[in-house]
């Protein structure tokens, strides 16, 4: 099997992905993509989060010494 550098990867996972100019412009992007959801996507959205919050909530971090 021929082994991929990770320029490569990343070169094919970025391609369609738009490049910005600074932080403020991606946030506004987003803001602007944010306002065009419709509401049952806010709300799938948010119970998502709110599953996901409850799930990392519960978790139980343990450290076993080798």
């Amino acid at each position: 099997m021929k082994k991929q550098n990770s320029k490569d990867i990343q070169s094919r996972v970025h391609d369609d992905a738009p490049v910005y100019a600074s932080r403020e412009a991606l946030e506004e992007a987003r803001l602007k993509e944010a306002i065009n959801r419709t509401d049952t996507e806010k709300f799938r959205l948010f119970t998502r989060m709110m599953r996901i919050g409850m799930m990392l909530k519960k978790a139980k971090i343990t450290h076993h010494p080798q």
